[in-house]
């Protein structure tokens, strides 16, 4: 794909100039790697003849559409398509029922793509930093088979089961959380109403005050002299890593961290087994080539499975060693019982399907891991608290008794 570019240079000046790149964002690299600043990119239709008209690929460095905006575009124009509606006129109905702009301006920029003569993956190939590779890779897959608009429906069904099983993990981890928010507060609360009355109290007499009252004292006139700077350090904390979840390369160097935490690595490895199984399954079932969906399930699950897996499909797929095999030779990211039912799927040409009900398997496993993990941090937190709380008390009060025994 040919593209041409506006940019600025470091003295300010204005450059213009075309560069071959796969998408926008590829492009917007290739300027910057020219000691440039990409100001607007173009895609240009009809390159390879050297005419063909010009219009505005928008520059966009964001994350991908939310889970929810892919349910709802797959599963409105799955559902369009399937009633005999042309895609052009449904992307139409799409951007005008689209409520954030965000979605309005990605549909109306792939129907502005696909008038120009690009096919639907390739036009959504231009945003792929918003969409699931699984849901590109589906697109053109269906567009191949001819049933583009089954895939669609098919994935928005899968999205929705996902969406709703990440809502239930999400939920479940909504006390502990809590929990800690008030902890917390109430931590602040005493640091900032109780304990400096109670430190005046104890200045204006002759009490000998303890070394742990004394911290406490001076963590209070900390938290109250510098309060400001202090939550906006903490918002700003709190904002940087929020930002950095919702970063891909970010959020899989976080999440690689789980893997150090007993309980947390088994959640963590049943979920990208889920993933795995899940993934897999759909792409095989779509007729996407084994290498091709084995690399795709890769980008899918992320972490430290994604090298793995592409390293399964471009070298060891090619020289003849089945998955199975591959698997078996790390049984640390890949259990007997989940390589032997692939090594089955293998034999008996059922690969989806008995990804499938594996998949169901580990959807059960991750539940179950996940209340062992509450059952077991709800009661290490409240202990915790009554720690927390006892000291702070306990600091407190032994100089009352003090004060009130000089009497």
């Amino acid at each position: 794909m040919r593209f041409t570019y506006l940019a600025q240079d470091k003295k300010g000046m204005e450059a213009r100039g075309d560069i071959e790149a796969g998408n926008e964002r590829e492009a917007a690299e290739l300027v910057v790697k020219k000691g440039l600043i990409p100001l607007k990119i173009e895609f240009i239709a009809g390159a390879k003849r050297g005419l063909g008209k010009r219009f505005s690929a928008p520059l966009s460095f964001g994350g991908r559409l939310t889970t929810f905006d892919e349910i709802i575009i797959t599963r409105h124009l799955g559902t369009i398509l399937a009633t005999g509606v042309d895609l052009l006129s449904g992307l139409d109905i799409i951007a005008e029922d689209a409520i954030k702009p965000i979605v309005k301006k990605i549909v109306l920029d792939i129907k502005g793509r696909i008038a120009t003569g690009q096919t639907l993956s390739q036009a959504m190939n231009a945003w792929q930093a918003h969409f699931n590779p699984v849901l590109l890779n589906l697109v053109k897959a269906g567009e191949l088979s001819g049933g583009l608009a089954t895939v669609l429906l098919t994935h928005s069904q899968e999205l929705r089961k996902d969406y709703t099983f990440n809502r239930k993990v999400k939920g479940a981890m909504i006390y502990p959380v809590i929990l800690i928010c008030a902890l917390f507060g109430m931590v602040l609360l005493i640091l900032t109403i109780v304990v400096p009355k109670l430190k005046e109290l104890f200045l204006s007499t002759d009490t000998k005050i303890p070394l742990y009252t004394k911290i406490i004292f001076q963590a209070s006139d900390i938290w109250t002299t510098y309060y400001l700077p202090l939550s906006i350090g903490m918002g700003a904390a709190l904002l940087a890593l929020i930002i950095m979840f919702r970063i891909p390369r970010l959020r899989r160097k976080i999440t690689a961290l789980l893997w150090y935490l007993p309980i947390l690595k088994t959640i963590q490895k049943n979920y990208s087994l889920l993933r795995f199984s899940k993934t897999l399954s759909n792409l095989i079932k779509a007729g996407i080539p084994f290498e091709s969906a084995l690399k795709v399930t890769g980008q899918a699950i992320g972490g430290r499975y994604q090298p793995l897996l592409e390293y399964f499909a471009e070298k060891n797929l090619p020289k003849g060693i089945t998955l199975s095999d591959s698997m078996r030779a790390h049984p640390q990211y890949f259990p007997g019982i989940l390589t032997s039912v692939v090594a089955t799927g293998e034999k008996s040409g059922q690969m989806d399907a008995t990804l499938a009900q594996m998949s169901e398997f580990y959807e059960e496993e991750v539940i179950y891991a996940l209340e062992q993990f509450l059952v077991i941090i709800e009661p290490v937190l409240i202990i915790i608290v009554g720690i927390i709380v006892g000291v702070m008390t306990g600091s407190l009060i032994s100089p009352i008794y003090r004060f009130i025994g000089s009497f």
